[in-house]
């Protein structure tokens, strides 16, 4: 116990060493991790703000798309801030002769934008409505105002439903009625009878007090081809970022109306997390915009890329740490435990050689100094120092078995007569139990075995030993030994000590295990008794376990399976 008090501040600086190593590690991934974050922080805040960008550019160039498409649409009704003075106005079926020619098909195209469904022109407060369609047939992919065959195709104002008119003129008139713009037209883009409206109007005063409204409205379809068109744009982003690849590839957008339903979403576009945003203004429908650049571009917008992530590597490393740490902590323990136990069993045997060693020289000393000259006095010397002989014998065996740390044991098996030999080693035995009243009594039919060689005295000295330590003065023993159903034999030794309790009887197996009892009764010994008897049993294939015995005491059986061969 001392070399276990002087052997605790050594174990506990160890201990300490490998926490503050453990520590370091975990300091370090703590560093780590927080530059990581860092970095996160870095890489998060060039993808907004080049999101940002990327929005204000999309809106840009949006803006200018539309300027274009409806001013090449709508330019020739477009006199700025001053009045039309020619009494002659367009109508709206004539509109569609200043969308720019095509000769290829002898038709008008569009240039800027996409074609157009109808135009539309009436006198603001008017009920009533001009329609302007385009009368090209199938075979030609332009427009055409005029009819191949003008008595066959007539256009009247009132093919429009009176609903449509209405709402048209309302609508229009409204927009018209708002405040003005900075390039004179006014995009709409309208939700009606669960259809997207996209429609473009431009007021037009007159010297003589009317203010006629045109307008034209592009298929639903249109909006994806002008949103398409403009992230399509070669300047939308910066060159650096794009690094040959298409805007679609790199970039997320996503157009919503006014209300900020959408209207057009890249097909690849998913959760909008660190997006930039614009909203175009009213006379641009109050289009809403969000663009988002894809994560995986970070490597390209940040000088010298992203720096790859060590944290997986040090969460490994720390797991290890802990592991190894732990590992250390437990063999240092058990290291601490173990040296501890080697002092004590050096006491203890020591302790137990002193004793016998002692009488033995009593004994040599009263003999050769001649004081018993007496038969009765020299008998009984004699028999002191035989006894003291046997437990020396019985301690050194004991020893080298277990100095062998339990190794398989080569020694052959030999035949023989185990009641017999059980029956001789209680005979030598006698000498160390007469002077505590200890009685051993053996039961059994003869049973033959094929045992290794020492084993069986082995197993009954180390139990008979325990017996006699631990049951106290008058201890009375019964062995009885009896044959196993497949060979070998089974000894049973129950004595009429204070027991094991159940909690105990595997821990006392152990090595330098002892109970409660034992270290209540302060038993000498040396703690390998009942770890040999296991070590036998399981030796020879068999096993030992202790129960109680039927007088209250403890029931130690071992079974020595009878095996052929060597």
């Amino acid at each position: 116990m001392a070399a276990h008090r002087r052997s605790r501040p050594a174990t506990l600086w160890l201990q300490i060493l490998l926490v503050g190593g453990l520590a370091c590690v975990l300091i370090v991934l703590v560093q780590t991790w927080r530059l990581q974050r860092s970095n996160q922080v870095v890489i998060e805040r060039a993808l907004r703000d080049y999101s940002n960008f990327a929005a204000w550019s999309y809106g840009q160039h949006l803006t200018s798309t539309l300027r274009e498409s409806v001013d090449e649409l709508l330019g020739a009704v477009n006199h700025g801030e001053g009045l039309h003075t020619n009494p002659s106005i367009p109508d709206a079926k004539d509109m569609g002769h200043f969308i720019p020619m095509d000769t290829r098909c002898n038709c008008h195209r569009p240039q800027k934008g996409p074609m157009p469904l109808r135009y539309f022109a009436f006198t603001l407060g008017a009920d009533t409505l001009g329609l302007g369609v385009n009368l090209a047939g199938p075979s030609v992919a332009g427009w055409l105002a005029d009819p191949a065959d003008a008595r066959s195709i007539r256009v009247p104002a009132f093919d429009v439903p009176p609903g449509e008119v209405r709402w048209l003129n309302e609508l229009l008139g409204n927009v018209v009625r708002g405040p003005a713009t900075n390039w004179g037209y006014h995009v709409i883009i309208e939700r009606r009878d669960d259809q997207v409206r996209f429609l473009a109007a431009r007021s037009m005063p007159t010297t003589w007090g009317d203010t006629v409204v045109y307008a034209f409205e592009y298929p639903p379809a249109s909006l994806d081809s002008i949103f398409s068109s403009v992230l399509s744009a070669s300047d939308l982003l910066p060159a650096s970022v794009v690094s040959g690849h298409a805007n679609d590839e790199v970039l997320d957008v996503e157009v919503g109306d006014a209300a900020g339903m959408a209207l057009f979403r890249t097909a690849a576009a998913g959760r909008f997390d660190l997006f930039g945003a614009t909203d175009l203004p009213a006379s641009y429908a109050d289009l809403k915009i969000r663009a988002q650049l894809r994560p995986e571009m970070a490597e390209a917008i940040l000088i010298g890329g992203v720096p790859a992530s060590r944290l997986p590597i040090l969460l490994v490393i720390l797991v290890l740490a802990i592991g190894l740490t732990a590992v250390a902590a437990v063999q240092l323990r058990r290291e601490v435990r173990f040296a501890a136990e080697r002092a004590g069993f050096v006491a203890n045997v020591s302790h137990e050689l002193r004793t016998p060693l002692s009488q033995i020289r009593l004994v040599l000393d009263t003999l050769r100094l001649g004081r018993g000259e007496d038969p009765a006095t020299r008998a009984q010397a004699l028999q002191v120092a035989d006894r003291e002989a046997l437990r020396l014998q019985h301690l050194v065996e004991g020893v080298l078995r277990f100095t062998r740390g339990g190794g398989h044991d080569d020694a052959p098996r030999v035949d023989s007569d185990v009641t017999t030999d059980v029956r001789t080693v209680v005979d030598e035995f006698a000498p160390l139990a007469a002077p505590h009243g200890m009685t051993v009594t053996v039961h059994g039919e003869p049973v033959r075995a094929r045992l290794k060689r020492g084993s069986l005295r082995q197993v009954l000295l180390n139990l008979l030993d325990n017996a006699m330590k631990y049951g106290g003065d008058g201890t009375a023993v019964d062995i009885t030994v009896a044959a196993l159903p497949g060979g070998g034999v089974r000894l049973r030794v129950d004595d009429n000590g204070p027991g094991v309790p159940a909690s105990e009887r595997d821990r006392i197996w152990r090595s330098f295990e002892r109970g409660g009892i034992a270290r209540d009764r302060a038993a000498g010994g040396s703690g390998i008794g009942l770890t040999i008897v296991r070590e036998i049993a399981t030796d020879h294939g068999g096993r030992a376990w202790v129960e109680a015995a039927p007088a209250g005491g403890a029931r130690f059986v071992v079974e020595l399976p009878d095996r052929t061969g060597p």
